[in-house]
């Protein structure tokens, strides 16, 4: 009988993902991908035939989860490349993402809109690409003129995404196609800008938004996604929109800025799970059309507003960029994410775990990712310090590890 290869993983110290515990000096043996014992070095003999590798004063984490981007596969450096890029091609291009990401550390992602999701999802479960593990929701559910149909896209295209849904029994159906489809959760509109608007899923200004859908229809998409064992995740800015998501029982609220104290209450008590994605403004509010960078710099000012109301109540918080390319958005340096829920009034304790264990509540896969533990998959990243002490350390990943394969090691094995 052949036997199985035992990879031994020593640092100077392991964040585990549980509580504020650290083992120091860490080690973790890694059997068939996954996480076989974990201690202090030493506590356990040394496997016979066993791959040592020894990361010297790095510090192992879990994986980073960005839990909120879109896999597009494009760059909007190319005006039409969105609706004029062959899928084939934006696939590809999607999976080069992929591999850059891990590279940044990101061992797990979720999707939140597009056609490209579902598959990416199966074939990296397949292994047929690397990438993060990807929980995905296929295309958007959205009304007409609601939030992601903007006047500037072909109405052909638009038409032949699959995304409109109006009325009660239009919004049942496209559930249960994002379900054939292979969708692991939904993703519905909740507010939207005016038609006229340059940033108009998000609006120009995060203060005068409407809502994307009746409370019926959002009844009916919430009602028949439970019933079949999917979650709701929901693009909602401002006071009315947040207001009609907790109503309605919706599980994640995407952005969720431009509420006031009792909402964020609200939101807290409804146990869902907030994904603020403060990265995409910082980023876009540098956008060269001046235009453009004032009403991101609007979304930035209302994002760090709302926070104070959100870590007051003690809302939870996921961890997610909004991502979607280059160049304001590019994949990869998803972990600047913590440092900026660090500005906005976290620890950085509390940035890693929005990051790595609130992230994988939200992906669903809080049972096998996002802790340090005996039999969790072996997705791990090694940094060059203790990010609780200097949370930019988030940004130097020097060993990424993803089902127990090395996916980068700027050290060679000892």
């Amino acid at each position: 009988m052949k036997q199985t290869t035992v990879t031994v993983l020593r640092a100077a110290a392991a964040w585990t993902g549980q509580g504020s515990e650290v083992i120091s000096p860490a080690e973790i043996h890694v059997v068939a991908g996954r996480i076989d014992w974990i201690g202090r070095t030493g506590e356990r003999p040394l496997p016979e035939g066993a791959v040592l590798r020894d990361l010297g004063n790095q510090w192992l984490l879990p994986g980073f989860i960005d839990a909120h981007l879109h896999l597009w596969g494009l760059d909007h450096a190319e005006p039409a490349a969105l609706w004029g890029w062959p899928l084939s091609y934006r696939a590809a291009y999607a999976i080069a993402d992929l591999g850059q990401m891990l590279q940044h550390g990101i061992t797990a992602v979720r999707c939140l809109g597009g056609p490209l999701g579902p598959s990416l999802a199966r074939a990296v479960r397949q292994g047929l690409v690397p990438g993060p593990h990807v929980v995905a929701a296929g295309e958007f559910i959205c009304p007409r003129a609601g939030t992601w149909d903007h006047a500037a896209f072909p109405q052909e295209w638009v038409e032949g995404l699959g995304m409109y849904a109006d009325g009660a029994d239009a919004c049942r159906q496209r559930v249960r196609e994002r379900i054939r489809q292979g969708a692991d959760f939904i993703k519905v509109a909740g507010s939207v800008g005016e038609h006229t608007d340059l940033l108009r899923p998000w609006g120009n200004d995060p203060a005068h938004l409407r809502l994307a859908y009746s409370d019926g229809e959002l009844a009916v998409l919430v009602e028949e996604s439970h019933r079949n064992g999917l979650r709701v995740a929901i693009h909602a800015i401002g006071e009315p929109s947040v207001r009609q998501a907790l109503d309605h029982g919706v599980d994640s609220i995407e952005h969720g800025h431009g509420i006031g104290d009792e909402t964020a209450r609200r939101l807290a008590d409804s146990g869902a799970i907030l994904v603020p994605t403060l990265s995409l403004p910082v980023l876009r509010a540098k956008h060269p059309v001046p235009e453009v960078a004032a009403g991101w710099q609007r979304h930035r000012d209302a994002q760090q507003a709302s926070m104070q109301h959100v870590l007051r109540h003690g809302v939870r918080i996921a961890a997610g960029t909004d991502f979607t390319g280059p160049p304001f958005s590019p994949h990869g340096p998803s972990p600047m994410e913590m440092e900026i829920l660090v500005e906005a009034g976290m620890t950085a304790e509390q940035a890693l775990t929005a990051c790595i264990v609130t992230g994988a509540e939200v992906l669903g896969l809080q049972d096998r990712i996002g802790r340090l533990a005996l039999g969790f998959d072996a997705d791990l990243v090694a940094l060059a310090g203790d990010p609780r002490a200097q949370i930019s350390l988030v940004r130097q990943v020097g060993f990424v590890m993803k089902g127990g394969a090395v996916m980068r090691d700027d050290a060679p094995a000892r």
